[in-house]
């Protein structure tokens, strides 16, 4: 929950408190389009970068008026067809597109043909159907979260301006955790408790069922999960989320336009809500120069262009004050939910600090709680994360405590490597599969066998080529340092390992293992850590004995757990661990403990670009019976600023279909409660409870579905979700002219970056030549060559908004954003807004890295 107690919307009447203003709110301003000229030419876009501009630093606005700015943003055919085509190459590495187009029995979600829906909007490009840059680009993005994959990612164009959400925060609880959940504003929940009054639930949104309206809405919003239920506890307030800096998808995560005015009723007959969605603006201020008009827009967002008017000597770079001391607890930015002074903390705790692991231990339940709200962390704090986690387990079993609850709520995965040593904490005498396949098909092995056999030949016995086949060792297209999950030994070759083997219509990989043991595999995919306990000489670990058994573990997930987290979800399930899922939509039945993507790699477009550049420079290490050659370079056609695809499945051993496709139902669900949502000591009493001694409290319906220790589980039930639609207007507005050499006004671009989303070293003046990112000293280290160094690195800004999801490492928060409302005269937002810095994951040819020898 991100919303402070003395922050909301309007007036609330009834059962919801007043709150004020914020000072310094303009007033709404009309759009003052020039007398005749076309709508493209409407200045509501420029009237909204000016407030943001302004020495007030105005963020939110009306969500209409930012829909009337998106609106006025011209369409130019030329230049969709080409993202399109871009795109449509870059999902060929996609590697779930059979089993999306033909999902197997429990899968939750709708079918979905994503090269046929590509051609579809092909079509409507030709005919066309589109009549602005929004109508086309809200249909691209519905067809990436109809993949429902977490790794599909999409930050680009117009769509990428602004997020949308209410002004207000929700909260799904259950009166007594037997009764369906109803929907309440959080900050009656946490307001009546210290108040003493009760909180009444929520009967309609603009005059729908608030069911019916939140599931439709979740549908449409918050994308990729595999089932609804992760869906709809994305719209909800969390500590665990609150922790992390982030924002809920109904109240400000939302992508698409929801409309104008937002009318809530309660049950208890108060008087209605009235207020207005709102919009958050992702662009820091100062940072475009003036953009005036829909066709301004058109050239910064869509074809990355400043305007000619743009003077960079004006740009004011965000400054980030040193953080304050690390709090001692989560206690303050959960409000009051976590407990205070934990018995386990990781150094540097805090939101705009580096820490996240908690632990607590209780006596009178005898039962340990591991809180690990995330895995993505930056590599300096990979090892403090894993020390504190050593450390929670030997204290708890010093302490003799015969239960372990590790808390998973809001866990989006992060570092690979922590999944696979906190799982070897846990235990020791086991070794997790952890498999993986990919695609196989002629495009994709051409760049395996280029760069296999390239690395192969490197000779290390030249120390230039030995740092750089040490640099690229954890490649994804050098597979002969991997283990061929069938025989245990190291693939012989890329044609060893594409097969093809043949599943479901489509062609893919063998299974593929890491080679844990290799430490110079281990170095260049983990920034130079490598796990001690995964190598042939354990001496260094000192863990050599179970501190329990799976039976006295059990996962609390609340089903948003994703990638690197699915991964340990994954581990620890099939060594016979338990998980309990709470909250999901307010039915009985079962719930999936992990919805997030199952994926086993994220992998970006611009890293693929490079990857057929690297490969077309060695395209005579190509096996001969592979068809297929490399584009000289790969247009995008517009500007992108992230763009993002799961390049390899997790799949069981002996086992075909991706676990991303499985049914894997929690043990036991339960209810999210008014008495434990913000009362994480009471929610972990109650799930240790349905655990270890009483499972009537599991929800009705919820057991006997998982695969956990169960070789005959019940069936999945059937799937009830329907692909969702989006209700727009499509307007139509006048087009300016387009030229492909154009001397002035709106062209056909290629997309060319405009800065703002790389890390690369800093000039010799220090000033980064962007205009935004910041110079500033960092500690990297180069894969293959031990220690670290430290470079002056450009560090492009970051914000916690889902639409600004460009940062090529990891988003380190710095600050708090203070949250004022612009061109509106009686809108409030209560939602917490952080920026800070991107910091790299690990080191490359950008900051000073090798670069290949041969070239």
């Amino acid at each position: 929950m991100l919303l402070s107690q003395g922050l909301a919307v309007l007036c609330f009447a009834g059962s919801v408190v007043a709150r004020t203003l914020p000072n310094g709110l303009s007033p709404r301003q009309e759009p003052s389009p020039t007398a005749g000229a076309p709508a493209a030419q409407s200045t509501i876009c420029g009237d909204i970068v000016d407030a943001v501009n302004s020495p007030e630093g105005f963020q939110i606005f009306w969500a209409s008026d930012a829909y009337q700015c998106l609106s006025s943003v011209p369409f130019n055919p030329a230049v969709a067809s080409r993202f399109l085509k871009y795109w449509n190459e870059t999902m060929q590495f996609q590697s779930t597109l059979a089993y999306l187009k033909n999902p197997p029995e429990g899968y939750q979600q709708p079918a979905v043909d994503v090269e046929e829906e590509l051609r579809k909007i092909q079509a409507r490009i030709d005919s066309g159907f589109y009549k602005n840059q929004y109508a086309f680009e809200a249909d691209f993005q519905l067809l990436t979260y109809a993949t429902n994959d977490g790794h599909v990612q999409l930050t680009a164009g117009a769509l990428s301006a602004f997020s949308f959400g209410s002004p207000f925060e929700i909260t799904s609880v259950s009166a007594d955790g037997k009764e369906a959940p109803k929907v309440y504003i959080t900050d009656d929940i946490l307001d009546s408790q210290t108040q003493g009054w009760k909180p009444s639930p929520i009967k309609t949104i603009n005059g729908e069922d608030t069911i019916e309206y939140l599931n439709k809405y979740a549908a449409l919003n918050s994308w990729g999960f595999v089932e609804p239920h992760a869906e709809w506890n994305q719209l909800m307030s969390s500590p665990a989320l609150d922790i992390q800096g982030g924002l809920t998808t109904f109240s400000g995560g939302g992508t698409f336009y929801p409309g104008e005015n937002l009318t809530v009723t309660f049950e208890n007959g108060t008087d209605p809500l009235d207020t207005i969605w709102i919009a958050i603006y992702n662009e820091l201020a100062n940072f475009t120069g003036p953009l005036t008009t829909g066709g301004d827009f058109y050239n910064y967002f869509v074809l990355g262009e400043l305007p000619a008017s743009f003077d960079p000597t004006k740009i004011v770079a965000p400054t980030f004050t040193d953080p304050s001391e690390p709090p001692a607890d989560w206690n303050n930015a959960s409000y009051g939910a976590y407990p205070v002074n934990p018995d386990i903390a990781q150094p540097d705790l805090g939101v705009t600090h580096g820490g996240v692991v908690t632990g607590y231990f209780y006596e009178e339940i005898s039962t340990g709680v591991l809180s690990l709200p995330t895995f993505d962390i930056v590599p300096d704090s990979i090892g403090n994360f894993s020390d504190a986690v050593s450390f929670f387990i030997s204290n708890a079993s010093s302490k003799g405590l015969k239960n372990v609850v590790i808390d998973l709520q809001r866990n989006p995965g992060g570092a690979t490597l922590l999944a696979y040593t906190t799982f070897k904490n846990f235990f020791p005498d086991l070794s997790p599969f952890g498999g993986s396949r990919r695609r196989s098909f002629p495009m994709g092995n051409a760049l395996g066998s280029a760069i296999t056999n390239f690395w192969d030949l490197l000779d290390e016995n030249d120390p230039d080529q030995l740092i750089f086949k040490q640099e690229i060792a954890a490649s994804e297209w050098v597979i002969t340092d991997r283990l061929n999950a069938a025989t245990g030994n190291n693939f012989t070759s890329w044609a060893e390992y594409s097969g093809p083997i043949n599943e479901n219509g489509d062609s893919f990989s063998l299974t593929e293992q890491y080679d844990l043991a290799n430490v110079v595999f281990d170095q260049a995919a983990f920034d130079q850590w490598f796990p001690t306990m995964y190598l042939p000489d354990q001496s260094a670990w000192p863990i050599t004995v179970r501190p329990w058994n799976p039976d006295q573990i059990v996962l609390l997930t609340d089903g948003i757990c994703a990638s690197a987290c699915t991964l340990f979800v994954e581990m620890m399930t099939r060594a016979g661990v338990k998980t309990v899922v709470a909250g999901g939509r307010p039915s009985t039945g079962p719930m999936q403990a992990a919805s997030g993507t199952r994926g086993a790699n994220l992998y970006d477009a611009f890293s693929l670009d490079d990857d057929i550049l690297f490969a077309r420079s060695i395209d005579e290490f190509v096996d001969e019976n592979v068809n297929a050659t490399f584009p000289e370079i790969r247009e995008l056609g517009m500007y992108i600023k992230f763009a993002g695809f799961n390049i390899r499945d997790q799949i069981r051993k002996d086992e075909p279909t991706p676990l991303q496709f499985k049914y894997e139902a929690a043990d036991c669900r339960i209810y999210y409660t008014l008495a434990n949502v913000y009362n994480f000591t009471r929610l972990w009493h109650d799930v240790a409870a349905a655990a270890f001694t009483d499972p009537s409290l599991c929800v009705d319906g919820s057991t006997g579905f998982s695969t956990t220790n169960n070789t005959t589980p019940n069936a999945p039930p059937k799937p009830e979700s329907q692909r969702p639609t989006l209700n727009q207007d499509n307007p139509t507005i006048e087009q300016v002219e387009f030229e492909e050499n154009p001397t002035g006004g709106l062209h056909d671009a290629f997309g060319k970056p405009i800065g703002g989303n790389e890390i690369v070293l800093c000039p010799t003046s220090g000033v980064c030549l962007d205009g935004k990112s910041q110079c500033r000293s960092v500690a990297i280290t180069c894969p293959g060559i031990k220690g670290e160094k430290v470079v002056k690195a450009c560090l492009p800004p970051c914000t916690n908004r889902k639409g600004s999801t460009s940062c090529p490492g990891t988003c380190i928060i710095l600050q708090t954003q203070e949250s004022k409302v612009g061109l509106a005269s009686t809108a409030n937002y209560g939602g917490n807004l952080f920026s800070g810095l991107c910091y790299p994951k690990q080191g490359n040819k950008k900051l000073g890295c090798p670069a290949n020898p041969k070239t």
